[in-house]
């Protein structure tokens, strides 16, 4: 069911877009810093700016992850050898050190 609900979306969402485009079919004239173009469709401008967007969103939340992976990493490398110093601690012989009723260690 789930499935198919997916694909009704897509189906609906493909019609739409086709629309977008048939109704922003006017030409216009864009002029970059460097570059000018004549005569592109207005669709294909909002499409190229919501593509650059989407990658541009994409690698800058690829980057936050990696980032944050990193830094859960240093922390379960810093949690192991503060687990790995208790431990040792922990088996250390609790009377190693105090001194008995006769001052003999």
């Amino acid at each position: 069911m789930l499935k198919l609900l997916k694909t009704f979306i897509s189906i609906v969402s493909i019609f739409f877009i086709l629309y977008f485009l048939h109704l922003n079919d006017a030409k216009v004239d864009v002029d970059l810093i460097y570059k000018s173009f004549t005569s592109i469709p207005v669709s294909i401008i909002i499409l190229g700016s919501i593509g650059f967007g989407v990658i541009l969103g994409y690698l800058l939340s690829a980057f936050s992850i990696f980032s944050a992976k990193t830094k859960i990493r240093k922390v379960q490398n810093k949690n192991l050898i503060l687990v790995k110093e208790l431990n040792s601690l922990r088996n250390i012989a609790v009377d190693e050190n105090i001194p008995s009723e006769d001052g003999v260690k």
